[in-house]
């Protein structure tokens, strides 16, 4: 592939990336409710923009976040968010039925649990309350296509960490999405196990997994549908999100009765 090639469709499969993202955080602050008096948990929250984000449709400023990186949680802290430093692969330090809105965008994907970490969403969540999980879907075709070129999954499960791939261009893609060199050989960083992703699930997994705990699922979307360009992948998303790159899934956790 010459390099005028390579340069194009680098900036078309940019393009498809970032109109994927662009739709999956308009949504994500379209489907949270108005409450001024929640309070938010946002896991793996990071520096806290994302939390800020969805915390203003939301209307309250009772943030809570958890997140491993302890620089992370510094920054976190310094936007208005509680921040506790916490592992997600073990308990969510939170006594049951406390939280009101849980936020888990690019997180389950990189625990060895996932079942677990599902379980203790609902555990903490108040009767009512419901989550916004976002996470890529193993089933995407461009998965699928890996997998019949023999190669690991875009998406995951990773051998080293998100930043390395078996194939150039996504590879490149990996590391500038994460601020890194986009040439060369693979380089160990410090961040290396927190950007790689352990277990990926897929669209109808998810779901179940979900249901089984005891959520009630109340929107599935999802978002980016490729090859095909934006106009088209955002009416075939609609038609087949079981095959789209990335799942926004709100549950509920179910009321309770007497």
């Amino acid at each position: 592939m010459n390099n005028l090639l390579k340069k194009v469709l680098r900036r078309y499969l940019d393009i498809l990336y970032e109109d994927m993202c662009k739709e999956r955080y308009s949504t994500q602050k379209q489907i949270v409710e108005h409450n001024p008096s929640a309070i938010i948990l946002d896991c793996g929250c990071r520096i806290g923009d994302s939390t800020n984000i969805l915390a203003e449709p939301i209307g309250t400023r009772n943030l809570i976040g958890l997140d491993l990186n302890f620089g992370s949680l510094l920054q976190a802290n310094q936007r208005g968010i509680k921040a506790v430093q916490s592992d997600l692969n073990h308990n969510i330090p939170m006594t049951e039925n406390f939280i009101d809105v849980i936020i888990a965008t690019d997180v389950i994907e990189h625990l060895t649990d996932p079942a677990r970490f599902v379980k203790e969403m609902y555990r903490v969540l108040k009767p009512g309350g419901y989550i916004i999980l976002d996470t890529p879907n193993l089933a995407s075709w461009h998965n699928i296509f890996a997998l019949i070129m023999g190669v690991q999954p875009f998406s995951g499960p990773n051998i080293t960490s998100m930043e390395d791939s078996d194939v150039e261009i996504v590879r490149q893609m990996h590391r500038a999405t994460h601020g890194l060199s986009e040439e060369g050989e693979f380089q160990e960083h410090d961040e290396q196990e927190l950007t790689r992703h352990l277990v990926v699930i897929a669209y109808k997994s998810l779901i179940n997994l979900l249901m089984n705990v005891g959520f009630k699922i109340e929107k599935a979307f999802g978002f980016g549908y490729y090859p095909l360009p934006p106009f088209l992948a955002h009416i075939f998303q609609r038609l087949d999100t079981r095959h789209t790159h990335h799942l926004l899934i709100k549950a509920r956790k179910a009321m309770i009765r007497y």
